[in-house]
């Protein structure tokens, strides 16, 4: 609570007006977004071999006072990058790049800009990246996909209790996922394979075992938001990795 407290203080004091733009520090940009779901625009303006250049003025600062510009603070928060450790920590390979990342600093998109239409052709690319994608849900689990993780959910009545997987901040993980989805009916032979009396239920498995239903690294139980999916998802991943 105290974490999310300061987040909300830090995030008020650092929100811009319509007339600016309110650059962050790359961390504390990551730190806000993890609760914005917005993307991270890095702006390069120095050198990324030697962290020279200037930081303010030119043309390429002026992009930023565009009102076009100003109005994708709606689903961006925006960092200038003025050093070379941030440069090289953001892998930037050359001055006036935008580098696009989700909260998790994960690269969402790059590239070049020389003017406003060109930055924000690449903000809009960037978007149209980061939305949201219905996971292709498969009615049975077969084994030796070649992904590591195995995702077997038991619906509610509604049919909508998965939901949450579709959300954008997970689309990263469809690829890295097997998806099998279940409906909870009564007696059925999914239900007692898998010991669900009652759904929404999620079971993350390790995709590379026999039995999953006797090896889940994560239980789900009840209609989860996409952040808890993300939070399971992000820890069997990591239980699998580890054994390698």
């Amino acid at each position: 609570m105290r974490a999310l407290l300061l987040i909300s203080s830090l995030w008020a004091a650092l929100s811009p007006t319509p007339q600016d733009i309110g650059w962050l520090k790359l961390e504390q940009a990551k730190a806000v977004s993890s609760h914005t779901n917005k993307l991270i625009l890095v702006y390069v303006a120095c050198d990324p071999r030697s962290g020279s250049a200037p930081c303010s003025g030119g043309a390429a600062e002026r992009v930023f006072s565009d009102p076009l510009i100003l109005k994708r603070q709606e689903d961006f928060h925006f960092v200038r990058v003025c050093e070379k450790k941030t440069a090289l920590m953001v892998r930037a390979t050359k001055p006036l790049e935008a580098i696009i990342l989700d909260g998790d600093g994960d690269e969402v998109f790059r590239s070049g800009f020389t003017d406003v239409a060109t930055l924000d052709q690449a903000l809009g690319s960037a978007l149209l990246r980061y939305a949201p994608k219905e996971v292709r849900w498969s009615g049975d689990v077969v084994l030796g996909a070649g992904k590591p993780l195995l995702v077997v959910g038991f619906d509610d009545e509604k049919g909508e209790a998965l939901k949450g997987f579709d959300d954008r901040t997970l689309v990263k993980y469809h690829d890295r996922i097997e998806f099998v989805r279940y409906s909870t009916k009564k007696d059925s032979e999914a239900a007692k394979k898998w010991g669900v009396t009652q759904g929404p239920a999620v079971f993350i498995c390790d995709a590379t075992r026999e039995n999953p239903e006797k090896n889940s690294l994560e239980k789900l139980t009840g209609k989860k938001n996409a952040a808890a999916l993300k939070a399971a998802i992000q820890k069997s991943l990591l239980r699998v990795e580890a054994k390698k």
